[in-house]
């Protein structure tokens, strides 16, 4: 069978604006390994910028598939059902859509669209007992993991078990990427993943959403052996070619939740690898030795997740129990042994205010990273705290392309007032403005916060300190 995959891979601002992420995608890599491996023909139709219908109709017609597969997040799948619309208008395909999305709302993902099929959860082997179906003639409404349109019903199958096993998957197909769709930043890294799933339930996640639907969702997180993860990166690098490739990059929710398979991994990686790593931790699992397996296996970058600076928000709404001295440690840490760090966290949270958001600047301040990423938070549909912003009355129905545009799909007052909206917009700075000692902070939560003042005058001053400080910033950009 041919199966051709459709992955959007950009950010849509308005009809006019968009931005190209060019990266690849493991998920996909996964599916059509499988599926080769199984004897069937897969191909890509890696999107980095929107199409037009006639565009994208002259594409399939093109690559003439038997199963026409999407992937989606939650953001990306409005454009999914537009395309999956005009594919019906002009062809015949069957159409499946897996991902994050059809998984955490296979409700509204069919309710919403015009696909035939979607896959919840793990794809690889529902999705290779689908295209035997097809290929033998077979029919394929009792596919576990599949919910089918059949006329005005809908088969709804519960989730097959999660693959235990990793080692039993092939590598990623890279092959099925066209290099030209690349942004610089891929060609300088290799991307793998040593695990999959994350043992935390944080209330803005769609992780938790996910497990539940598994009969073995105790297995939720499996880890590859060393050996096999080794034997990718070897075949990563020699497939390099053109000697790019500066850096690996781990995609795993965190790669540190279990210590000896992690103390295994490093010692192999600083004895075969002679390039810089970069992965995802947190804060609450790093400590002196971890860190410092971290340096001698040659990590040049971690990324963990600090969301919200106010405890009660962060333990009450977040559900991430940790205390702000763990996180300015865990950041301490890393810089004593030369690691650099990116900090992760979320404005336009539910309960949020400037208070709050104050402090997640200030706790920024006080770690210290490297590099900030910040983004908007977005309900995703049926987690946890998608539910409280329902009952709460803050969802908007406005739909986002991207968490990193500034834009909210929630409704609350707080946003709109003016230090909130001066404090979202001018994050970086102030994150700078704050670290430098006792005597900034008094005066910036005074020009925040006193209003006795008229917050046009302290507004003008605020201006002028964040500008300045923006044409002295010590921040880098991370790549990672």
């Amino acid at each position: 069978m041919k199966i051709t995959f459709v992955y959007p891979d950009f950010f849509q601002y308005d009809d006019e604006n968009y931005m190209a992420e060019g990266r690849i995608y493991l998920g996909i890599g996964y599916l059509s390994a499988y599926l080769k491996r199984e004897g069937h023909d897969t191909s890509l139709i890696h999107l980095v910028r929107p199409v037009s219908q006639e565009e994208f109709i002259a594409r399939l017609e093109a690559e003439s598939p038997d199963l026409l597969a999407f992937s989606s997040t939650t953001h990306m799948f409005r454009h999914v059902a537009k395309w999956t619309s005009w594919a019906k208008r002009h062809m015949d395909s069957l159409t499946i859509c897996g991902g994050a999305h059809p998984t955490i709302d296979p409700e509204g993902a069919l309710a919403g669209s015009e696909l035939d099929i979607i896959c919840r959860g793990e794809g690889e082997e529902a999705l290779a007992e689908l295209a035997a179906a097809l290929q033998e003639g077979r029919p394929f409404r009792d596919i576990a993991s599949l919910w089918v349109r059949q006329g005005e019903e809908i088969l709804r199958n519960p989730a097959r078990p999660l693959i235990e096993d990793l080692d039993s998957l092939p590598y990623p197909d890279r092959a099925i990427f066209d290099p030209a769709n690349f942004c610089v930043q891929q060609h300088e890294r290799g991307t793998l993943m040593a695990s999959r799933g994350c043992p935390y339930d944080c209330s803005y996640c769609s992780n938790h959403v996910q497990k539940s639907i598994y009969p073995n969702k105790g297995s939720y997180v499996r880890f590859r052996s060393v050996d096999n993860v080794m034997g990718e990166i070897r075949e990563i690098i020699e497939s390099d070619t053109q000697g790019r490739l500066r850096y690996m990059r781990f995609d795993d929710d965190i790669l540190t939740i279990r210590r000896e398979w992690f103390r295994e991994l490093a010692g192999r990686y600083k004895r075969e690898v002679q390039l810089p790593f970069i992965c995802n931790s947190r804060v609450n699992l790093l400590d002196e030795e971890l860190v410092r397996l971290f340096a001698g296996a040659g990590c040049s970058v971690i990324c963990m997740g600090i969301e919200s600076g106010n405890p009660e928000l962060r333990r009450q709404v977040l559900n991430r129990s940790m205390s702000n001295q763990r996180v300015v440690e865990a950041f301490q840490l890393c810089r004593r042994h030369g690691i650099k760090t990116v900090s992760s966290n979320m404005v336009a949270l539910p309960r949020e205010n400037l208070e709050s958001l104050l402090d997640t600047i200030r706790l920024n301040a006080r770690a210290q990273p490297n590099c900030m990423q910040v983004s908007t938070y977005h309900p995703y549909p049926n987690t946890l705290l998608w539910q409280i912003c329902d009952e709460a009355g803050y969802l908007s129905g406005r739909h986002v392309d991207s968490i990193f545009d500034g834009r909210s799909a929630l409704d609350s007052p707080e946003f709109r007032t003016p230090g909130y909206e001066f404090a979202r917009q001018n994050f970086y700075p102030l994150v700078e403005l704050y670290s430098r000692g006792a005597l900034a902070t008094r005066l910036l939560d005074t020009l925040f916060l006193w209003r006795r003042f008229p917050w046009k005058l302290r507004h003008a001053f605020l201006r002028r300190l964040a500008g300045w400080q923006e044409r002295h910033s010590k921040l880098e950009w991370i790549y990672y």
